[in-house]
């Protein structure tokens, strides 16, 4: 993870990063105290190592600074992990959304508004089973009918009751 496709390494790029800084930093007309915020965008770089790296060429913040940089950061980080488990939650609402603790898939409702459809028993599976477990069960149960495995299918539909 170290080496980018130019081959240089990450120690490398940060040399070359604080060179540039340093001339940077002498034609800067910003203000003093959106310079860690100029120096990110500038470098391509998280906050911290913005701030870390104005340190290292002799920039001084105070510790309120560092402190509210700090704070701000791990809420980011907090909030992109949040997001995350939203997105994969939203995900298994979906993959789950014709199903129930019984069926696997709800294929409709009768009348009474019974459900009907194929259980998480006859797939084999403890319910709300991954995803790859389910196409896996489901593909399974594809093969055996094709095979001709489910006997009373053939029974179920037998040509004398269906006239």
């Amino acid at each position: 993870m170290g080496r980018k496709k130019n081959g240089t390494t990450k120690t490398q790029r940060k040399e070359i990063r604080l060179q540039k800084a340093s001339q940077w930093i002498l034609t800067y007309n910003g203000t003093p105290k959106h310079m860690a915020k100029h120096y990110r965008k500038r470098f391509h770089v998280d906050i911290t190592t913005a701030v870390r790296d104005l340190q290292d060429i002799g920039v001084e913040f105070t510790q309120e600074y560092l402190d509210a940089v700090k704070r701000s950061e791990e809420e980011r980080i907090r909030q992109k992990r949040l997001e995350k488990e939203r997105k994969v939650q939203q995900e298994q609402d979906f993959l789950y959304e014709d199903s129930d603790d019984v069926y696997a898939f709800i294929a409709g409702y009768t009348g009474g508004g019974v459900p009907y459809g194929i259980t998480w028993e006859e797939l084999g599976l403890e319910p709300y089973a991954s995803y790859e477990e389910l196409m896996e069960a489901y593909d399974r149960r594809d093969r055996q009918r094709e095979d001709g495995m489910f006997e009373e299918d053939e029974e179920f539909w037998d040509e004398e009751d269906l006239y």
